[in-house]
């Protein structure tokens, strides 16, 4: 089990990594701290608008929800090597957070800006963010 485990990982990874080029898709970091560190951001960034988009009764959570799982799955399948290459264990923990704080951030501007500009803004910087990593995956 866990020989197939690791081999649908790799796959995942693999499939995801291979974004189609014809779009303006984000480049993949090169490194695999970086690649840690992004996989991990994104998962945070996609957890806080997934839960927020639950929490409104919007049916996009289920598909933001499946795209932050296939962040982790990434981040599990390139850990090992971002570790050898000397991140510390804790570290996408202290990731995820950041991107969830982020994201947490943009959302309540959205949500209890009295200033239009404000709202507008964050809107365009979490569209931008998720695109960021949405962009890294096939179909997103």
């Amino acid at each position: 089990m866990a020989g197939m485990t690791t081999r649908i990982l790799g796959g995942a990874l693999a499939v995801a990594l291979l974004a189609p080029a014809a779009r303006a898709a984000p480049d993949t970091p090169g490194t695999p701290w970086k690649r840690a560190e992004v996989f991990a951001t994104c998962s945070g960034r996609l957890a806080a608008v997934a839960t927020r988009q639950q929490a409104d009764g919007n049916p996009a959570w289920s598909e933001t929800r499946a795209h932050r799982e296939m962040f982790d799955l990434m981040l599990e399948a390139t850990l090992p090597s971002a570790m050898e290459f000397g991140v510390p264990r804790d570290e996408p923990v202290r990731w995820r957070s950041a991107g969830w704080v982020e994201m947490a951030g943009l959302l309540a501007d959205m949500v209890y800006s009295g200033d239009a500009g404000r709202t507008a803004r964050a809107q365009d910087a979490l569209t931008a963010r998720m695109a960021d990593c949405t962009g890294l995956l096939l179909g997103g």
